[in-house]
């Protein structure tokens, strides 16, 4: 019972399948699912499969928190769900979260997807995700989402519990959502670099189809445009999921031709990965990045970043999702949280 019908039958339904749903489907008693589904003993095979074609086929999901509680009563526990629970942002992201739910008597759980063999996030693991919340009834869920919803996984989540979106939302989803001001970010950092006379200017992201990575990117075309720089597609790099792939692609550039003399980095990982190639290539080149790398008042190379404070963007989702929990069905919510440039180095 992995859930993957949970988003069909949410839709089929109008709402949450129920024990009497499958019942009805498979032409059994409320008390021989019940028996099936907390895997009881004395039923037979046949009857056995027929219910649990029943709930595969509705999607139905055992509430694991239902049996101890009352009708009504929370479980007092929301959720936070993010990619990489090493990348800093998500630790303080966490730390953010855990302020207003403590303060509103919620206790956080963090889980994260991760990212398959082939470095794109796991879908299944983030399924497997999906389901456990239901199951367990949490409260509310704050989701650092994939960029949409063609699994339905984000709406079969949003018919059992209060959701929130955090950095992105999800396309095809309606919700709450805290972003950055990823475009207005991108721009100032590429006209930051621009300014100090850079003109061959390359770009090393992750998932350019992302939300997150879209709008930075956009931002940055925009500052070029603007600038009357032409976009030189010799000098872009995309698809890097870790510092190590973005030391490589680094590499890559420094290798060119021309060379850029300067590099845009869409997020922390790939500005990591960029310094170091750089480092060690001894180049004379300028390092832009999107977020915040720790030790960067130390660095010895050229450094200005896209700053923002991930505490505060995790007090803002919390705060939104603990109104939806309190009852507030105003309009979703889109809140953009400002950042700021900082300059490091020589």
């Amino acid at each position: 019972m992995d859930g993957h019908g949970a988003g069909e039958a949410a839709v089929a339904l109008g709402r949450p399948p129920t024990m009497r749903d499958v019942a009805e489907h498979a032409g059994v008693s409320i008390s021989t699912v019940s028996r099936v589904v907390n895997a009881e003993k004395y039923v037979d095979a046949g009857t056995r499969e027929k219910v649990e074609a029943a709930v595969a086929a509705l999607g139905f999901l055992r509430n694991e928190s239902a049996r101890t509680l009352r009708p009504g009563q929370r479980t007092a526990t929301i959720a936070l769900v993010v990619e990489d629970l090493t990348n800093p942002f998500s630790a303080e992201l966490a730390h953010g979260v855990e302020l207003v739910a403590a303060a509103a008597g919620y206790v956080v759980l963090l889980l994260s997807t991760g990212r398959d063999a082939t470095g794109d996030r796991d879908g299944a693991r983030e399924q497997e995700i999906v389901a456990e919340l239901l199951r367990r009834r949490v409260d509310g869920v704050l989701m650092v989402p994939g960029a949409d919803d063609r699994a339905g996984r984000y709406a079969a989540l949003a018919e059992r519990a209060p959701v929130v979106f955090v950095d992105r939302l999800p396309q095809g989803v309606r919700g709450d959502v805290v972003l950055l001001d990823n475009i207005g970010g991108s721009r100032r950092l590429t006209r930051w670099l621009l300014e100090r006379g850079h003109r061959r200017i390359a770009y090393v992201g992750g998932d350019r189809g992302s939300g997150t990575g879209a709008k930075r990117f956009a931002g940055y075309r925009a500052a070029l445009k603007a600038a009357g720089v032409p976009e030189d597609r010799e000098l872009l790099r995309f698809s890097q999921h870790s510092s190590e792939e973005a030391r490589t692609a680094t590499e890559d550039l420094l290798a060119l031709p021309a060379p850029p003399t300067a590099i845009f980095c869409d997020n922390n990982r790939m500005t990591v990965g960029a310094l170091l190639a750089v480092h060690r290539a001894r180049a004379d080149v300028v390092i832009g990045g999107f977020d915040t790398v720790e030790l960067a008042e130390v660095l010895v190379d050229r450094v200005a970043l896209v700053t923002y404070d991930p505490v505060d963007v995790g007090r803002r989702a919390a705060t939104l999702l603990v109104e939806r929990m309190g009852g507030s069905d105003v309009v979703p919510r889109r809140i953009t949280v400002p950042v700021d440039l900082a300059e490091f180095g020589n």
